[in-house]
Parts: C-alpha cells; sequence; structure tokens
C-alpha cells in the first residue's frame, strides 16, 4: 500500500521541531527575547478561535516573563475579547 503524502502541516511541525534543538536552550535575557519576538504579538487577531487561544497563551507567558511592558500587556486583554466575540458569531 503506497504511503499517504504528508500534509503542510505535518512538515511544519517537523521543521519547527527539529530547528527547535538549535541554538542556546534559553534567552540570554528579557530585552534580548523581547528583541527576537518584537512586540506585534499582542493585540494579534487569530484566524479561528484556536488561533486566539494559543496567542493569548503566548502573550501571557511573554508578559509573566516581562518581555513586554504592562500596558502593552493591558492592551492586549480587550483586544482579544473582542476578536473572541466577531469569531464567536
Amino acid at each position: 500500500m503506497p504511503r499517504k503524502p504528508r500534509s503542510g502541516r505535518s512538515w511544519a511541525a517537523a521543521t519547527v521541531l527539529l530547528l527547535g534543538g538549535c541554538g542556546i536552550s534559553q534567552p540570554e535575557s528579557v530585552p534580548g527575547l523581547s528583541a527576537t519576538l518584537g512586540d506585534a504579538l499582542p493585540g494579534a487577531q487569530g484566524l479561528t478561535i484556536e488561533d486566539q487561544e494559543r496567542i493569548d497563551e503566548t502573550v501571557a507567558r511573554g508578559c509573566a516573563a516581562g518581555v513586554w511592558t504592562r500596558a502593552r500587556c493591558a492592551d492586549h486583554t480587550p483586544a482579544s475579547a473582542k476578536r473572541r466575540a466577531e469569531l464567536a458569531q
């Protein structure tokens, strides 16, 4: 029986896992992590509710680690609530 070709998601997941082992095991500093992540994630809008949940989890972790300012983190909460309401319709 021929093998079923892998989906794009499978390849993407494999690439992420493979590249995840590259580099240092943890960031050198919060400013270094902040510079790497940028400030676009807080306030980002997911295409699905699952996407929005992932964004919210990632932002919550970044806010807890001090990656973004308190004001930037506080701005994410109403933006996320608004997007969740839009996706629920």
